[in-house]
């Protein structure tokens, strides 16, 4: 990869350790890129094409959080959901635009075709939108899992895919070495916690800059992806060989880091893994238990708990009973509780707590067992009987 002299989201150093001092000076170099990549994601492009492109997708994005905040305000799941799976399928679509805008090579920012990333922007859409689609007829719990498979499945051979075309492209650079001498070392910092940590929070990656000569040119380059920690090597001065890529000499190779790659296909394969289990447990997922989601304005009941004659017989401990669904009618306060009149004439005593569950015109399942005991209630709102009685409606 191309290494360039004046840019900040990277810091040239002879060292090849790193004390606090640098590294502080390395945080901060780190933070004034970020600011300048800001500033310069809003300001205005020289052409009118990147122009509604950038603000396109800067509108998109900010309008697209906009929306999730109100519907979650709302309890509105689905708007939720299709706006999230949409903002990928947009930045997908607008990925396999040709940009005519140059874009500086980065470590860390992989050398990959941008319809490849449109791809797997899009597929990531696509593996939330459509089990979202198909939930209300399918299930919820199974469109939850058949999502979560996707994305593994997603993730899993976009690794395999990635790490197979760096292997490609490594092995490009095997026609050709050439010896290059190491003129100092990139640092960046690496951390969890984003750009503003203190830099006692952080870690310092670095890599060898080499320079060498080919076809009579001078080159200043370094590997992209070999990133370490601690002290870095060879030493400033030290001349090693260099395979290099006849069809782009920036890039090059002095280590070829096979356990990398194996742990890559390792990871890749644990979530393709992962994703194939999950799908396999889709056909038994059922909504028996509901679902519900909690938003912004509150828990969302998506689908209702499943009650049938097992369930029942568990409570009151009788197989002969009779299923009523019944409205509330009026409530008032008694003692420590509160008494429900409910379309057939009876009354029910529930605690104050459940009050706000009983409101009037809120559907009751009445289970009455044989011999006239008070049975047991199943709220209309949470429960959904699923039994082979038939249910008495009055």
């Amino acid at each position: 990869m191309r290494f360039y002299e004046d840019i900040k989201y990277y810091y040239f150093s002879t060292n090849p350790s790193t004390d606090d001092e640098e590294r502080s000076i390395i945080v901060r170099n780190g933070l004034e890129y970020f600011k300048e990549e800001m500033t310069a994601g809003f300001k205005p492009e020289r052409s009118l094409y990147a122009n509604i492109i950038k603000y396109l997708c800067i509108t998109a994005f900010f309008g697209a959080v906009a929306l999730m905040i109100y519907f979650s305000s709302t309890g509105n799941v689905a708007g939720v959901v299709y706006t999230f799976a949409g903002l990928f399928i947009f930045f997908g679509i607008i990925a396999a635009v040709p940009s005519k805008t140059p874009q500086r090579e980065l470590p860390r920012r992989a050398k990959m075709h941008p319809l490849v990333g449109s791809a797997l922007c899009i597929s990531i859409g696509l593996g939330v939108l459509i089990p979202a689609i198909l939930a209300p007829a399918y299930g919820y719990t199974k469109a939850f899992v058949a999502g979560g498979a996707s994305w593994f499945v997603i993730c899993g051979l976009f690794f395999i895919f990635y790490t197979v075309m760096e292997i490609i492209r490594q092995s490009r650079t095997s026609g050709h070495t050439v010896t290059g001498k190491c003129i100092g070392y990139i640092k960046m910092i690496e951390s969890s916690d984003g750009m503003n940590s203190h830099y006692h929070n952080v870690s310092t990656i670095g890599t060898a800059v080499f320079e060498y000569y080919y076809n009579g040119e001078t080159y200043k380059a370094f590997q992209d992806d070999n990133l370490r920690f601690g002290v870095l090597h060879p030493s400033v001065g030290e001349t090693v060989e260099l395979t290099i890529d006849t069809k782009d000499p920036y890039n090059i190779y002095h280590r070829k880091n096979t356990g990398a790659r194996i742990f890559a296909f390792v990871i890749s394969f644990i979530a393709l893994a992962a994703g194939i289990t999950l799908f396999c447990f889709v056909p038994k997922m059922n909504d028996d238990n509901g679902f519900v989601v909690d938003t912004r304005g509150g828990q969302v009941r998506l689908a209702k708990a499943k009650f049938d004659d097992d369930l029942i017989s568990s409570h009151i401990n009788t197989d002969d009973f009779t299923v009523g669904y019944y409205t509330v009618v009026s409530s008032t306060d008694f003692d420590d509780g509160i008494i429900v009149e409910l379309s057939n004439g009876d009354h029910r005593k529930i605690p104050v707590s459940d009050k706000e569950k009983y409101y009037d015109g809120a559907g009751v399942y009445i289970i009455k067992p044989a011999g006239g005991k008070s049975g047991v209630n199943f709220m209309a709102d949470e429960w959904e009987y699923k039994g082979s009685h038939e249910v008495n409606y009055g």
